[in-house]
C-alpha cells in the first residue's frame, strides 16, 4: 500500500498543470512457439519419446501488454524531472512454459515485489506487474533518477560483462526493454560525453546482501582529426556479497566498431557465494567485440568471451546451473569460452534478414538463430524465426553440452505500438 499511495503522489504530480509534455502509449507483443523436434535426451540419437521424456512444450503462447505513462517538466530554471510508469501484463499458455519463452521475455530479483499472479486458470497463467516506477532529476551539474529503472553497463552485445543489472541472455531474440531495477543513480557530468555514475541497488529483498552499490566513469576522446573516438572507462562496486572492479573500452575506427570490457570478482566466501565446483577464489571475466558495417545492407557483429565462473566441462553444468549468479542472472553462460557472430541483412527497407550463431568451445556445441522481421507499418512489425543446435543431449540424466539439449524451435511474433 505504501508503494502504491507514493506512485499515486508522482502520479498526481507528473499530470498537474505544471507539465510540460505527457505522453501515453504502449504496445502489445504476441508469440508464438513450437517444437519442432524434441531433445536428444539419451544422446546417441534416440528420440525423447522414446526414452520416456519430454524436452519441449508442444505449442507455447505468450501475449505481453505494455502500458507507459512519460511525462516532463519544468518546474523553474534549470530545474527538469521526468516521470516514467511502465505496467505490464503476461499472460502465458500453457503454464510453466519458461524453458521456452525465455528466449522473448524474462525478469530479475527486486527489492520492491511490485508483481501479481493476477489470472489463470486450465492452461493459461498471467501475471502483472510495474515494469518502470521513477522520477528523474536534472540539474546542469548532475542527473539523479529514483526507483525502478532500466540499467544497462557494459559495452557488447552477447556477453557484457561488466552489466551486471539483468543483463539480457545471449540468445535473447527481444531486446526492446530490459527489466527494470530498484535503485538510486546519480550521474555527474565532467566532460563532453564523460560522465561519472554512482548507483545503489536492491536487486532482491535480503539486505544486505542484495544490496549494490557500484560506479562507473565513462570518458570520451577523439582519435586524431579523422571520424575516429574511443570511449573508455572503469567499474568498481559491491554486488551482492562480491567486490568487483573492471574496466571498458568502445571505439569507432573509421567505421568499424571496436569493444572490450573485463571484470575481475572476489566473491564474498559465503556459501552462495562460492564456486559450486572451484570453491572461492577470485575469477576473471573478458568479452571483445567488432561491428561493421560490410556493405549498406549488411551488418556484422561477433564476440569472444572468456567467463572465469564457468565450468571446464559439461559434467559440471548441473551444479554451476544452482550457483547463485547464475539463478540470478548474473552470469549467463555456463562455459568458459565462448563465440557469437550476428549478421543483418536489410533486404528491403521493409525486410530485415537475420542470423546469429552461439559457440561453446569448451563442449563444441552451437545455437543458431535465423530470423526475418517485417515492418507491416510505422506501428506494426512482424516476425519470425527459427531456434536450433548441434552438440551432444543429456545421457543417464547428466548434460551432454550447454546447447546440445536446446529443442528445435521455431517461433512467430507480431509487435504493435500505439
Amino acid at each position: 500500500m505504501q508503494v502504491a499511495r507514493v506512485a499515486g503522489l508522482l502520479l498526481l504530480a507528473a499530470v498537474s498543470p505544471a507539465t510540460g509534455q505527457t505522453v501515453v502509449g504502449g504496445d502489445v507483443r504476441v508469440f508464438a512457439f513450437r517444437v519442432l523436434e524434441e531433445t536428444d535426451l539419451a544422446g546417441d540419437g534416440e528420440a525423447a519419446e522414446e526414452n520416456g521424456a519430454t524436452a519441449g512444450a508442444g505449442e507455447v503462447e505468450l501475449g505481453i501488454l505494455r502500458l507507459k505513462l512519460d511525462s516532463r517538466w519544468r518546474a523553474s530554471s534549470g530545474n527538469r524531472f521526468r516521470f516514467e510508469l511502465h505496467g505490464l501484463a503476461q499472460a502465458t499458455s500453457p503454464p510453466g512454459s519458461g524453458a521456452v519463452t525465455s528466449i522473448a521475455t524474462g525478469g530479475t530479483r527486486r527489492f520492491f515485489d511490485l508483481e501479481r499472479d493476477s489470472f489463470g486458470g486450465g492452461d493459461l497463467s498471467g501475471t502483472t506487474e510495474i515494469d518502470r516506477l521513477n522520477l528523474r532529476w536534472d540539474r546542469p551539474g548532475f542527473r539523479m533518477v529514483a526507483g525502478r529503472q532500466a540499467i544497462t553497463w557494459g559495452v557488447n552485445y552477447f556477453w557484457p560483462v561488466l552489466d551486471l543489472f539483468a543483463p539480457f541472455a545471449p540468445q535473447r531474440i527481444d531486446r526492446d526493454y530490459k527489466p527494470g531495477v530498484d535503485a538510486l543513480r546519480f550521474t555527474v557530468p565532467v566532460g563532453d560525453f564523460s560522465e561519472v555514475e554512482v548507483i545503489a541497488a536492491g536487486q532482491g529483498t535480503r539486505t544486505p546482501d542484495d544490496l549494490s552499490f557500484a560506479s562507473l566513469g565513462r570518458f570520451h576522446s577523439e582519435l586524431g582529426e579523422g571520424p575516429s573516438s574511443i570511449d573508455f572507462g572503469y567499474m568498481v562496486g559491491g554486488f551482492h556479497r562480491d567486490f568487483v572492479l573492471g574496466g571498458f573500452f568502445a571505439a569507432d575506427v573509421r567505421g568499424t566498431g571496436l569493444r572490450g570490457e573485463v571484470s575481475w570478482t572476489s566473491p564474498g566466501c559465503d556459501a552462495e557465494s562460492i564456486h559450486p565446483v572451484f570453491g572461492c577464489g577470485g575469477f576473471w571475466r573478458v568479452t571483445v567485440g567488432v561491428d561493421r558495417l560490410l556493405t549498406p545492407r549488411l551488418t556484422l557483429i561477433a564476440e569472444a568471451s572468456w567467463n572465469g565462473f564457468g565450468a571446464g566441462g559439461a559434467a559440471d553444468y548441473a551444479r554451476l546451473a544452482e550457483a547463485d549468479r547464475v539463478r540470478r542472472g548474473e552470469v549467463v553462460s555456463l562455459g568458459r569460452r565462448y563465440a557469437g557472430l550476428s549478421l543483418a541483412w536489410q533486404a528491403h527497407p521493409l525486410l530485415t534478414v537475420s542470423g546469429a550463431v552461439l559457440y561453446n568451445r569448451e563442449d563444441s556445441s552451437a545455437l543458431f538463430q535465423p530470423g526475418i522481421t517485417w515492418s507491416v507499418s510505422d506501428h506494426v512489425s512482424f516476425g519470425a524465426g527459427l531456434i536450433a543446435s548441434t552438440g551432444r543431449g543429456v545421457r543417464d540424466g547428466v548434460l551432454g553440452s550447454e546447447y546440445g539439449a536446446v529443442p528445435v524451435v521455431g517461433w512467430s511474433s507480431l509487435t504493435a505500438y500505439f
